[in-house]
């Protein structure tokens, strides 16, 4: 018994370090719109899955962002883990580091100006609902189709996923996961409608397929005139 003890508190030592060697520090004077928005999105959708550890990252030097959410069971090292690396996969070079755990910024240094910034509310007119594609009120363009093929490899590797289009013909969003409860589902399709709205926040989004399926009529008709 007392050997399991001495285990896990080993384990827990160096999941503390782990964290700990990540947190962001130094100097942030100025942060972009869009990696504001970013952050009050995933503030928003965190709120809304409770069950889930949390963390976002940073690089400033390159600036770009990434961030992450995991089953509690899976520890906060986890999500920790999976928001550098999608922070690591943006374009630029330099460390990315972490901005905030669970909600809660823990980066070290930042300008007041900045920090205020990120703990604004999100403004109330802000759509968190899911739009199915309607091809009366949007038509998904050649480019966004092509984005959507593109994507086939990845819908391959994962149990479930989501594609969105926004409405000013360009942008997108997409999300996947391997895990296959409702819960997993319900948070992927969430993400990648949330990918979609930083992308383009004056435009409605559209959920276009799941699982690289239509997910209407309109969206099927649409992929038929692609072909």
């Amino acid at each position: 018994m007392r050997i399991f003890a001495l285990v896990i508190a080993a384990l827990l030592t160096v999941t503390a370090c782990q964290t700990t060697e990540n947190i962001g520090s130094g100097p942030i004077s100025d942060m972009s719109e869009s990696t504001i928005e970013s952050y009050k999105h995933y503030l928003q959708i965190m709120e809304e899955n409770e069950d889930y550890n949390s963390a976002f990252a940073y690089s400033k030097s390159s600036r770009r962002s990434g961030w992450a959410g995991q089953h509690q069971a899976d520890g906060v090292g986890e999500a920790i883990k999976v928001a550098l690396e999608t922070c690591d996969r943006g374009r630029g070079a330099g460390r990315c580091e972490i901005l905030d755990i669970n909600g809660r910024i823990v980066w070290k240094g930042m300008d007041p100006r900045v920090l205020a910034s990120l703990q604004e509310e999100l403004p109330e007119i802000v759509d968190t609902r899911t739009h199915e594609y309607d091809g009366m009120k949007y038509r998904i363009t050649d480019r966004q189709l092509k984005k959507f093929r593109s994507r086939e490899k990845s819908r391959e590797q994962s149990n479930f996923s989501a594609f969105f289009v926004s409405g000013d013909g360009v942008n997108y969003g997409d999300g996947y996961t391997k895990g296959n409860s409702q819960s997993n589902h319900s948070f992927t399709i969430r993400n990648a409608r949330r990918d979609c709205q930083i992308a383009s926040p004056e435009r409605k989004c559209f959920l276009f397929a799941t699982n690289g399926e239509p997910v209407n009529e309109d969206a099927r008709r649409a992929l038929e005139r692609e072909n």
